[in-house]
């Protein structure tokens, strides 16, 4: 049953991929850029432009086969050629992503789909009136591929020509009026009284209001895409702002903590830590959490291109600045952390640690992971020599801390940490 479902569901993400692929219009652009926008459309109306011509294919075999005739096979079989030369153009313009081609390839495609769909209707009109509905739908369907391109210009010249064109149809085509031999006069004269007049007017006056219709959703669609460029743009510069305040942040704290940032020092600690968390039995998920958290200030090189500025971040790689910034996130809160180990230690040398300080250092990142890299911090530091000491061997190191630094450590970590100090001594010899 899983399977089944899960085939099913593989199915469906399949069928989405193809459908985004080839009709998809914000497939692989940025919204924001007006070329490429009217470039993914030429490429989607040339789809479907190639299934119209399909579907042209499948009407004109459907009347061969009823009437027989040599022209209409004839007809039926140059839709081919003819749907090959029209993708063939309409590709030469649009894959070169110049404005006044895409420009012109919109025109071409918006006139190559309203005349088909006339001359479709032209052909089959006269000679099979069954298909006459099917036929004439076919030019408000026209209508709808060339409102896909979202422009109101465009959409209203189509109709002006499709409009003169209809009626053209309509009194020579539809009723077939010029056969009937009438002057001018004797025709203007007949034609208000004449039922086609009215089915003229009526087919005209449900074209313009389907026309209104789809002109209204147009206007609709293509002032919600100017909004939502609008917005990807404010959010860009907003982006790009923030991105910049990193940029700068980051490069102050890793140049202030340069110190901070020792390899051999931060291993040491990660070990004391490691056998801390086994003392102080926490979860195995928070295990995995301190053993990440407390060599992640090591993976700064990854955010440099951040620090440099060498990266230019867009709608595309706007994941990959959140990932960054995360990262150097999680890297300036183990800096502040190894800040603190470093200032509790230089604090009781300098002997400045009164009772503000030490509220303020137990302030900062109080949870229990913390402290436990904090302590091994303060221990590794202790044994360690800097500029303001000189290394301590372990019983100093352990005196130290049982006299003046309990003070920021929980209880029963201090408990676990003076309980099993011999082995925290034999694993940082080891070291």
């Amino acid at each position: 049953m899983k399977k089944v479902k899960t085939k099913k569901l593989s199915i469906k993400t399949l069928g989405f991929n193809l459908f985004a692929k080839f009709f998809g219009f914000d497939e692989g652009i940025d919204i924001a850029n007006d070329i490429e926008v009217l470039h993914r459309r030429n490429i989607v109306i040339k789809n479907i432009i190639f299934m119209s011509n399909m579907l042209y294919t499948a009407i004109f075999f459907a009347v061969s086969l009823s009437t027989n005739s040599q022209s209409d096979w004839l007809l039926t079989v140059l839709i081919f050629p003819v749907t090959y030369v029209i993708n063939k153009v309409l590709k030469k313009l649009i894959q070169d992503k110049e404005q006044t081609k895409q420009q012109v390839a919109m025109y071409v495609a918006a006139f190559y789909m309203f005349l088909s769909a006339i001359l479709v209707y032209i052909k089959i009109y006269p000679q099979n009136q069954y298909l006459e509905t099917a036929a004439y739908t076919l030019i408000y369907y026209a209508l709808v591929v060339i409102s896909l391109y979202q422009d109101k210009k465009l959409l209203s010249s189509s109709f002006l020509s499709m409009l003169t064109i209809l009626t053209i149809v309509h009194f020579v085509i539809t009723y077939n009026i010029p056969s009937q031999n009438l002057s001018i006069a004797e025709f203007l004269t007949a034609l208000f009284t004449k039922p086609e007049f009215v089915d003229i007017l009526v087919r005209t006056a449900l074209f313009i209001v389907f026309y209104l219709v789809v002109y209204v959703i147009v206007s609709i669609g293509q002032q919600l895409q100017e909004e939502r460029k609008k917005e990807l743009i404010k959010r860009r510069q907003v982006q790009d702002d923030f991105s910049r305040i990193v940029t700068n942040l980051f490069s102050v704290v890793f140049s202030s903590s340069y110190t901070l940032l020792d390899k051999k020092h931060a291993y040491q600690v990660l070990e004391i830590a490691t056998k801390l968390a086994e003392y102080y039995n926490i979860s195995d998920e928070d295990k995995q959490y301190l053993n990440e958290y407390a060599l992640v200030h090591l993976r700064y090189d990854e955010i440099s291109n951040i620090m440099s500025q060498e990266i230019s971040f867009d709608e595309t790689s706007y994941q990959q600045l959140k990932e960054k910034t995360q990262l150097g996130s999680k890297i300036a809160k183990r800096l502040q952390l190894a800040q603190k180990a470093d200032d509790i230690v230089r604090s009781h040398y300098e002997g400045s640690a009164d009772e503000k300080f030490k509220a303020d250092m137990n302030k900062i990142q109080p949870e229990i992971i913390s402290q436990i890299i904090l302590l091994a911090d303060v221990y590794v530091t202790l044994r360690n020599a800097k500029p303001y000491k000189r290394p301590q061997n372990h019983s100093a190191s352990i005196e130290i801390f049982s006299k003046t630094l309990t003070d920021y450590f929980d209880y029963k970590l201090q408990e676990r940490f003076i309980t099993y100090s011999n082995e925290i001594k034999e694993i940082f010899n080891g070291l």
